[in-house]
C-alpha cells in the first residue's frame, strides 16, 4: 500500500511540473496551470507519430512527414503553432507524397490547429498544413496516379493559416474542415485559405471564414475533383491581394495554370455543387479592396486562364465589385462550348455594372452584356436577384454568431438540379436546396467564428 502511495505521489509531482513548465505565455500575476499539459511536438523520423488529445501540442518548426510515414491525430487535440519566422523557420505541417495524415476529428471534438499567440494578439500567420499527394499537379506534367491515398482529414480547424493540397488523389479524404483568420493582417504575400494545387480528390462541407487573403479557395494546375457544399465567408475587416493568384481578391479563383494555360494538361474542372460564396455587401468598416473595380480578378467568383468548371445549386452574392468574372477568352470561348456551364444559380452584387463582368482588355468571347445575356438564358436556370435580403438569410452578417441558414420561406429553399453526366454521380448527396446550407446545419458544434477570442489551454 505505502509503494502504491508513494507511486502516486512520485507520478502527481511529475504532472504538476510538467504543467508549470510547459504553459505558454503566462501573466507574470497569474499562478494556475493550463487544463493539459503542453509538449513540444519535434520532428522525428518515428514511423508512425501520434498526438493524443490529453495533450496540447506547441509546433515551434518545421514538422515533416515522409514516404512511409503517418502522422495520427485523435479527435479534439489541440496543436498550437508559433507564429511567423523564428530561429527554427516558420511552424507547419506538412505530408510529403507516400506519407499519411490520419486526422479524423468529430462534430463534438473537431481537431485544432491554430496559433501559440495568447489570446486577443493571433497577429501573424504560422506556417499551415500542407498536404502533398502523387496525384496530378498539371505543373509537373500530365502524369500521376489520379486514386492515390493521402489519408483522412476530418472535422478539423486551422486558423491564422492555410490548407494547402497538392496532388491529393481521390483515395484521400477531405470533409468537414474550416479555415479562419488566414493572413489577417498586411503580411508581404497574403495567403488564400484553401489552396488546391491540381489533384482529383474530391471534399465536402469546406467553410472558409474571414480569409485576409486573395482567394477563399484557390483551385488550379488541373484539379479535377468534386466538391459538395462548400462556403466562403468573407469578414468585412480583412482583404489583400497576394501573389497565388496574382492581384486578385475573390471567393473562389479558378484557373487552369498561372504559368501555361493554354497547354498544361489536365485542363482544371472542378464540379461544385452547393456553394456559398457571401462578401460584406458593403457592411460598415469594409476592407477598400472589396470595392476596388481596378482590380480586374476583384468578384465572388473568378474563372480565368483557360479553364473549365461545373458550378451548380449555389448562391454567388455580396461582393460590391462583382458577382462573376471571366476573365479570357479561351475561358469564355470553352463556355460557349458548353464545356463548362454554370447553372441553377443565384446572384447579386452590389454594383449591377459588374455582376457579371468581362475586362474587354482580356476577352474577346464576350462583352460584359453579352455575358449578362448568356448566363440569364432560361434553359441555364440561373436567377438574378437585387439584394441581400431577396436570399432571406436568418442573419448573414453577424460575424460573431454566424447563421447565414435561409428562413424557412426563403426562395432558396427549392430542389437542386443533378441532372447530366456532372452532377448524377453518387458523391453529390441530392439537396433541396441552393447554396451549401438548408434547414439542417451541418457545421452546427464543431466551427468556430471568435478564434480571436477564444481560450486554448491558456490560464484563465
Amino acid at each position: 500500500m505505502k509503494k502504491n502511495i508513494f507511486t502516486v505521489l512520485i507520478t502527481n509531482v511529475f504532472l504538476l511540473v510538467l504543467l508549470l513548465s510547459t504553459g505558454c505565455k503566462k501573466a507574470e500575476d497569474v499562478t494556475s496551470s493550463p487544463v493539459k499539459p503542453e509538449v513540444i511536438l519535434k520532428e522525428s523520423r518515428i514511423k508512425a507519430v501520434h498526438l493524443y488529445n490529453d495533450t496540447v501540442y506547441i509546433l515551434n518548426s518545421p514538422f515533416t512527414r515522409q514516404d512511409g510515414e503517418q502522422l495520427i491525430i485523435d479527435e479534439g487535440t489541440i496543436i498550437k503553432a508559433v507564429p511567423g519566422i523564428t530561429a527554427n523557420g516558420t511552424a507547419g505541417i506538412t505530408i510529403n507524397p507516400g506519407a499519411t495524415i490520419l486526422a479524423n476529428g468529430s462534430s463534438k471534438n473537431p481537431i485544432i490547429f491554430t496559433s501559440a499567440a495568447a489570446t486577443g494578439n493571433q497577429s501573424e500567420s504560422w506556417g499551415g498544413l500542407l498536404i502533398k499527394g502523387r496525384a496530378v499537379n498539371n505543373a509537373r506534367g500530365a502524369a500521376g496516379d489520379a486514386a492515390d491515398n493521402s489519408g483522412i482529414f476530418k472535422y478539423a480547424r486551422i486558423e491564422f493559416a492555410a490548407l494547402t493540397l497538392d496532388a491529393v488523389g481521390s483515395g484521400t479524404t477531405i470533409e468537414n474542415v474550416m479555415v479562419s483568420y488566414t493572413s489577417r493582417v498586411g503580411q508581404d504575400d497574403p495567403l488564400s485559405a484553401f489552396n488546391f494545387y491540381g489533384g482529383s480528390f474530391n471534399c465536402r462541407n469546406l467553410i472558409s471564414y474571414a480569409c485576409g487573403g486573395p482567394a477563399d479557395f484557390y483551385i488550379t494546375n488541373g484539379y479535377t475533383g468534386k466538391m459538395q457544399q462548400i462556403i466562403a465567408y468573407r469578414h468585412p475587416f480583412f482583404g489583400g491581394t497576394g501573389s497565388a493568384p496574382y492581384n486578385a481578391f475573390a471567393g473562389v479563383f479558378i484557373e487552369n495554370n498561372a504559368g501555361n494555360p493554354a497547354d498544361a494538361l489536365p485542363v482544371t474542372n472542378p464540379v461544385i455543387s452547393n456553394l456559398t460564396i457571401i462578401g460584406p455587401d458593403g457592411q460598415n468598416g469594409s476592407a477598400a479592396v472589396y470595392a476596388n473595380t481596378g482590380l480586374a480578378n476583384n468578384a465572388a467568383l473568378v474563372t480565368t486562364g483557360n479553364t473549365r468548371f461545373q458550378v451548380r445549386n449555389s448562391l454567388i452574392l455580396g461582393y460590391p465589385a462583382g458577382a462573376w468574372n471571366l476573365g479570357d477568352s479561351l475561358t469564355g470561348n470553352a463556355l460557349q462550348r458548353k464545356e463548362s456551364q454554370l447553372s441553377n444559380t443565384v446572384f447579386y452584387s452590389g454594383d449591377t455594372t459588374r455582376t457579371f463582368f468581362v475586362d474587354p482588355a482580356a476577352s474577346a468571347t464576350f462583352s460584359s452584356t453579352e455575358l449578362r445575356s448568356f448566363i440569364l438564358q432560361p434553359v441555364l436556370k440561373n436567377q438574378l436577384f437585387s439584394g441581400v435580403a431577396d436570399f432571406s438569410f436568418q442573419d448573414p452578417f453577424n460575424y460573431e454568431k454566424l447563421d447565414p441558414l435561409p428562413k424557412s420561406n426563403s426562395p432558396v429553399l427549392k430542389a437542386g438540379d443533378y441532372t447530366g453526366a456532372y452532377f448524377a454521380e453518387p458523391f453529390f448527396i441530392k439537396e433541396n436546396y441552393l447554396g451549401a446550407l438548408g434547414s439542417d446545419n451541418w457545421w452546427l458544434g464543431w466551427v468556430n467564428a471568435t478564434p480571436l477570442k477564444t481560450n486554448y489551454n491558456f490560464p484563465e
